[in-house]
């Protein structure tokens, strides 16, 4: 949901698909998700919270308080969460929440628009190392998908 610092919805990519989940993009000093936590069974952390939770320049402090959260839920309670990644922050996350987090790895290519529903999908990791799926069996998410997400009480946006 754009715009919004926090939101709750079904979650609709991945394996935990149609699980009640509260979004996380942002988490300001007022800010307290202890409030939720027993209130939803998986938490999701965008691209964006994950961007800043490793960047260096906003302070280890500010740092800290992005990746407690995450530890927070983990070492408190049996949710789950699932964390965003791309090329750039994943392996910049902490090794214990690599661990512990579901991941769910974005990879930016239109091509994929083009392929019919019977073409294979293939990742290649190096030296014969290949994943690959065909287009069919892969989820697909649209738009349309996230019409039911609404904003909560924590968000003043």
């Amino acid at each position: 949901m754009y715009g919004k610092k926090q939101w709750r919805g079904r979650e609709v990519e991945g394996r935990y698909s149609d699980i009640m989940t509260y979004f996380v993009r942002e988490l300001s000093e007022e800010d307290d998700i202890d409030d939720v936590l027993s209130v939803f069974p998986h938490f999701y952390f965008t691209i964006e919270y994950v961007t800043k939770m490793i960047n260096p320049t906003i302070g280890s402090g500010n740092r800290e308080r992005y990746i407690g959260a995450i530890r927070n839920i983990l070492d408190n309670t049996f949710n789950a969460v699932t964390i965003e990644a791309n090329a750039e922050t994943l392996k910049k996350i902490p090794i214990d929440l690599f661990n512990r987090c579901h991941i769910i790895y974005r990879i930016n290519d239109d091509a994929m628009q083009y392929l019919k529903e019977t073409d294979t999908f293939s990742i290649d990791a190096g030296w014969y190392r290949v994943h690959q799926v065909t287009k069919c069996n892969m989820m697909k998410i649209t738009p349309d998908n996230y019409k039911f997400d609404e904003t909560n009480e924590l968000d003043e946006i």
